[in-house]
Order: structure tokens, then sequence, then C-alpha cells
């Protein structure tokens, strides 16, 4: 059983939420809070395994009491839900430790699917955030980017992009028709090239660089 803490300001929001996700039979919401504060306080009394985190909160934002309930906590997940689809705030969430970004109009099966790859540790963006990334990235795109990332083969490319997309090895293996293996040999060689050790630094890179699949 996964139990989650919901916190938003908005008490509809928040009763929505728990009637969603209480919908799975393997997750349980087990408080609802309106103030980051008071998060950090049930967070010490509860230890849930998961926080979903509204971005916009009274006093200070979802990005700082991220930030603090993580130094405090480091094995509980995050993930942020939130109105704002911009590509700043969704690197500052991800900097601040949390492991997905769900846009609140996604918040019915993408915000289960961004809790389970939290508690799996992987990474996990909505479709609407993970098109907003990939469009700004093309935007940013040129052959002037980075060398780590003219290093990467075109499939080194693709495993990269589907993996900050939050997508697991073998829903990558079937989407590109390779064996499971074989992604995880194009994982290890990409995070080698890129120097880097988890699929959230992959994510935090591929937002900051404009690293997307050809």
């Amino acid at each position: 059983m996964i139990r989650i803490m919901l916190v938003d300001d908005h008490t509809m929001v928040r009763e929505a939420l728990r009637f969603v996700l209480e919908q799975d039979v393997g997750m349980e919401v087990v408080a609802e809070v309106g103030d980051g504060e008071t998060a950090l306080s049930m967070a010490d009394t509860l230890e849930p395994d998961v926080v979903v985190m509204d971005v916009a909160l009274p006093g200070q934002s979802g990005i700082e009491i991220t930030r603090r309930l993580l130094a405090k906590h480091p094995q509980i997940k995050v993930v942020a839900l939130s109105t704002y689809l911009d590509r700043s705030i969704i690197q500052q969430m991800l900097d601040a430790g949390a492991n997905g970004y769900i846009a609140k109009s996604a918040a019915g099966a993408e915000l289960k699917q961004g809790i389970r790859n939290a508690v799996a540790g992987r990474s996990y963006l909505c479709s609407d955030a993970a098109a907003l990334v990939a469009d700004s990235m093309r935007e940013r795109r040129g052959p002037s980017g980075s060398s780590e990332v003219r290093s990467l083969s075109r499939r080194e490319m693709q495993v990269a992009t589907l993996l900050a997309e939050g997508k697991s090895a073998p829903d990558i293996a079937e989407q590109l028709h390779i064996a499971p293996g074989t992604v995880d040999v194009h994982r290890r060689n990409l995070m080698r090239k890129l120097g880097l050790h988890s699929v959230v630094d992959l994510t935090k890179y591929a937002i900051r660089t404009g690293m997307v699949m050809p």
C-alpha cells in the first residue's frame, strides 16, 4: 500500500485528489494539509511514502517546502502538482528533489502513474509537461549544442529522452522494438558519457541542455 499525503491549499482540490487516488486499491491518502509548515509537521509524524505537493502554497512555495522536507526525510518521494506549466518551475521542482511534475489538468491516471514511478525511484513528467519541455528543447537545440549530447548515438538519444519522460526499461524496449537488456546497455553508456548517476539527474540534464530525440 502506497501511503500518500496531499498538500494543497484548496479543500475541494484535496477532496477530488483523495477520491481519484483511493479508487486505486494500492493507494491510501493518510493526510490532507493546506500549507507547507503543517505538511512538514505531519511528515514528521506520519512519514508517508509519497507527498503530492502543490507548487503554489501560502507562505513558502512548494519548491522550498519540498527542499526542506527532503532534507529531513530523504526517503519520502515528492510528486509536484501545479496549474503552472513553465519549464523554469519544472526545473526548480526537480532541483529541489521532486521525482515528478504533474499538471492539475492531468491529475487522474497520470498522477497515479507519477506516484508509482516515484515509489519505484523513477522520474515522471505528465504528457503536457513533457511536451512543453520538448518544445523548449527544440527551440534551443542546434549544432552548437553541448559536446556531451553530440557524443550520443541516435539510439542513446532516443533512450535518454524516453527515460527522462519517466518510461521504464520494458516500456522503452517495447516502443523501440529492442530487448530490455539492450536498453540497459544504452542507459549505462549514455550515463557514462554524460557523467550522470540517476534518471532524475538525466531529466534535469535534458531540461537544462535541450537534449531531445532526433
